[in-house]
């Protein structure tokens, strides 16, 4: 057990203090950070903070209420009155105000308004007054409906089976399990990508020839899969920790991360299926490593394991409108589809414990398979030299194989 230990420690150590490792591990916090300060440059150019005139013929305004605070990241624009429509036109064409409003008699009766603006008026700053005439239209009602009536609704969304309610604030525990699901699938890609490139080179420059005279290929490619893992655990729990710390600096800006809660349910069925995924890929990707006589003809075989883990963000559509329909079941329980399906279907209805314990037992056994297949695939081809050891000897007898 030492020696798979210092397999793992040197293999680890070997790959996170390089540069390429680095490099990967800081590509999504700049990606984070690249498409938030995209998202705020969105907002930045759809918000014009120039006050917005009105002029009153119709009363409704003339003591007016202010109107309801807006939600970050949008700002509060002023509402400037005029006296007549000469004044708001010379305050328009002067540059004071990006538009002004015109209430006619008869406004309270008909409802109708005009607007009159230089430029077209951005969206955020419409709703803004719009919510200003609604405040001051419920002005002396009962606070309460007021309130109601102001604000949008929140809209409950109930499971047909009626297992599981979701609500408008509960936005994060449907995007959490996708949010997840990448990071797993690029955490466990980018480590297996270094497995298999290292078994690969370990047999090109024929380094094996020294490493099996003190370690058996079991230990070998156990200690290298342990280290696999702990690269992946490795880069999600710092990535973990700075979306975490970037949630913490935002929420005082962007309310709507307020609302953002992990359930433990979530992060007990994230760990029971998506660790042994991670030891299945990892020994996947060594097998391929040990079959293949040259790096390229691997990076090629990697499709075959990557297409169908991302087929259930192909079906989301399905697994959302359908979490319980057999072709959902039937991905919960297939290995390479299971803990993506399974991570949906929890945030959209209550899966029978069953079909959780079934998926569990086929990962755990896919992942003991799948390191017994890795370990076979390095006995056999470990010698190899640009040669290809054919998949259906692996399946073959032990005599056969010979």
């Amino acid at each position: 057990m030492i020696k798979v230990w210092r397999v793992a420690l040197h293999e680890y150590q070997r790959h996170v203090l390089n540069r390429r490792f680095v490099l990967g591990l800081l590509s999504v916090p700049i990606l984070i950070i690249a498409m938030l300060g995209l998202i705020f440059l969105v907002i930045a150019m759809d918000t014009n903070t120039k006050p917005i005139g009105y002029v009153d013929h119709s009363g409704l305004l003339a003591n007016p209420v202010p109107p309801p605070p807006v939600v970050k990241p949008d700002r509060p624009i002023e509402m400037r009155p005029f006296s007549d429509e000469a004044a708001a036109r010379s305050a328009l064409d002067a540059g004071q105000i990006q538009a002004y409003y015109v209430l006619p008699k008869d406004y309270r009766i008909r409802g109708s308004l005009n607007v009159v603006h230089l430029e077209a008026l951005k969206s955020s700053s419409s709703l803004q007054f719009y919510d200003f005439l609604a405040a001051n239209l419920l002005a002396g009602k009962d606070p309460a409906t007021a309130r109601r009536l102001v604000t949008s609704a929140k809209v409950t969304v109930q499971s047909a089976d009626g297992s599981r309610q979701i609500s408008g604030d509960d936005w994060f525990s449907i995007l959490f399990p996708m949010i997840a699901g990448i990071a797993f699938i690029i955490a466990m890609f980018t480590a297996g990508g270094y497995l298999m490139q290292a078994v690969v080179e370990e047999k090109e420059n024929r380094t094996m020839e020294v490493i099996i005279t003190s370690v058996s290929p079991n230990q070998f490619m156990a200690g290298k899969i342990l280290a696999d893992i702990a690269i992946g655990l490795t880069q999600i729990l710092a990535w973990a920790v700075f979306i975490a710390v970037m949630v913490l600096i935002s929420r005082s800006s962007l309310t709507f991360l307020n609302g953002i809660q992990i359930s433990a349910r979530t992060v007990m069925l994230m760990a029971v299926l998506l660790f042994p995924a991670f030891v299945m890929v990892a020994a996947l990707m060594a097998t391929i490593g040990a079959t293949v006589a040259e790096a390229r003809e691997g990076q090629q075989m990697v499709g075959l394991i990557s297409l169908p883990l991302w087929i259930p963000y192909m079906m989301t559509g399905l697994i959302i409108g359908s979490p319980n329909s057999p072709v959902v079941i039937a991905l919960s329980l297939f290995p390479l589809t299971s803990p993506l399906t399974m991570l949906v279907r929890d945030s959209m209805t209550i899966i029978p414990v069953w079909q959780v314990v079934a998926s569990a037992g086929v990962m755990i056994l896919s992942a003991i398979g799948s390191v017994w297949l890795a370990g076979r695939a390095f006995r056999l081809g470990m010698l190899r030299y640009g040669k290809r050891l054919a998949w259906r000897e692996l399946f073959a007898r032990q005599g056969a194989s010979s």
